[in-house]
């Protein structure tokens, strides 16, 4: 059960990033975009889009450990209880 976890908490960053990616990729476009002819503005733009994407991966990530968390604890109730005999 501990290399399941340790798995799973070590695959947690690849997925929440997948999922963040598109979201960047689109964000830096509209900066390309919307600030075509000043590099500066496109700068601060784009910096503003990966502070977005950090946030965005470590939020999904905090879901799935939640997630993973509570799996944890049922598992170890469930192992409890059948210690106990209950």
């Amino acid at each position: 059960m501990r290399k399941l976890i340790v798995i799973l908490m070590l695959l947690l960053p690849m997925v929440a990033w997948a999922d963040c990616s598109l979201t960047y990729q689109a964000c830096e476009k509209v900066c390309q975009v919307k600030h075509l002819a000043d590099e500066s503005g496109e700068l601060g733009c784009k910096s503003r889009c990966v502070a977005q994407r950090a946030a965005c991966v470590a939020e999904q990530g905090a879901k799935k450990a939640a997630e993973v968390g509570d799996a944890v604890v049922e598992s170890t109730k469930s192992f409890f209880s059948g210690l106990k005999g209950d």
